[in-house]
């Protein structure tokens, strides 16, 4: 159970909606007009969407999602994944790039799945609850396409 309430649940969720879309973005532009661009660029627009969701919950601006120093127990740092797999700028090129940074992502997308089944377990409000699971699914699926892409690299 999560030691948060539905305010800092979705603070939490917001925090890393939006550096798992400032990540996918960054990727998608390094690995510009081939089928990992885009799929980073479609995994960027669907954390874009997720915020748009979590926000629009209890009117929970999206700039809250800057307050990430009270909530990093619960999130993943997406940064030091790349760094550890050696996803930084000007880095690995080709499959070798793409397969690091799926890599990366796929770490990411478990990530948001075990939170958001745990999030969902942990709140009392019957829409907020099916939010995130719904959230929960939609990371199911963006690991679906990351394992498929990276079974064909």
């Amino acid at each position: 159970m999560l030691d948060l309430n539905e305010i800092e649940i979705l603070q939490v969720a917001l925090a890393h909606e939006r550096q798992a879309r400032i990540f996918y973005e960054r990727l998608a532009r390094r690995q510009g007009d081939t089928p990992a661009g885009d799929l980073f660029h479609f995994l960027a627009a669907e954390e874009e969407g997720h915020i748009r969701k979590l926000s629009a919950m209890h009117g929970i601006p999206a700039y809250e999602a800057g307050w990430e120093e009270k909530y990093l127990p619960y999130m993943i740092d997406l940064d030091r994944l790349a760094w550890e797999e050696g996803v930084e700028a000007g880095g690995a090129e080709g499959p070798d790039a793409q397969r690091k940074g799926l890599s990366v992502a796929r770490k990411a997308e478990s990530h948001a799945v075990a939170f958001y089944h745990q999030a969902s377990k942990s709140v009392e409000d019957d829409r907020m609850r099916n939010l995130l699971a719904g959230l929960e699914d939609e990371e199911r699926i963006h690991l679906a396409k990351i394992d498929a892409f990276l079974k064909d690299l």
